[in-house]
């Protein structure tokens, strides 16, 4: 019986070194399955030489898998083998999904005007200035050619919707009319 108790005792510091090896070498969680085995059979084994033993093992066993949570949440990502597995996310003001990134700032390219180079549905290129960018459209499907807006940044990428011209020119039908002005310039009294 005593050598029951002895097994039990073996199982569980195997089961304790596993859990070790396993911070050490990423195993996907194997050694993880392999770890509860262990302490499961440590816990057989201690019933086997005792009930009272059984249930010592048991409550030990158990209190464990709080620590070796908080290790392996808290302890792991800190380690050598945890700083390799876990990248770092970029910081949001670096992170641009699309071409956009190359001005700079591309919050620089709101409002800019540019023309479609592919068909938008609703994803394309469009052309601002000498340089091309991918875009999504905010007002569905855009032809080729047709003169769009940077309205704004949607995660990082450019989205543009069709400005209406008059009779083919690349002037907007609001240009010159208040319509493209700030509200402040137009003197308004205040709607209350």
């Amino acid at each position: 019986m005593e050598t029951a108790l002895a097994i039990a005792f073996l199982l569980f510091i195997a089961a304790l070194v596993v859990f070790v090896i396993d911070l050490m070498i990423p195993t996907g969680g194997i050694l993880i399955a392999v770890t509860g085995l262990l302490g499961f059979g440590a816990v057989v084994f201690a019933f086997r030489h005792s009930p009272v033993s059984g249930y010592w093992m048991l409550i030990v066993t158990l209190a464990c898998i709080p620590v070796m949570m908080f290790v392996l949440l808290y302890v792991w990502p800190h380690t050598p083998v945890g700083k390799r597995m876990i990248t770092k996310p970029d910081s949001p003001g670096e992170f641009v999904w699309s071409d956009a990134a190359a001005v700079g700032d591309p919050t620089l390219l709101i409002g800019a005007m540019g023309k479609t180079e592919t068909e938008f549905l609703p994803h394309g290129m469009v052309r601002i200035a000498e340089n091309s960018y991918e875009a999504v459209s905010d007002s569905g499907p855009i032809d080729p050619g047709v003169l769009v807006k940077v309205t704004r940044l949607d995660v990082g990428r450019l989205v543009v919707t069709p400005v209406r011209t008059r009779s083919g020119e690349d002037v907007p039908m609001s240009s010159g009319s208040g319509l493209d002005r700030p509200i402040s310039e137009l003197n308004l009294d205040s709607i209350e």
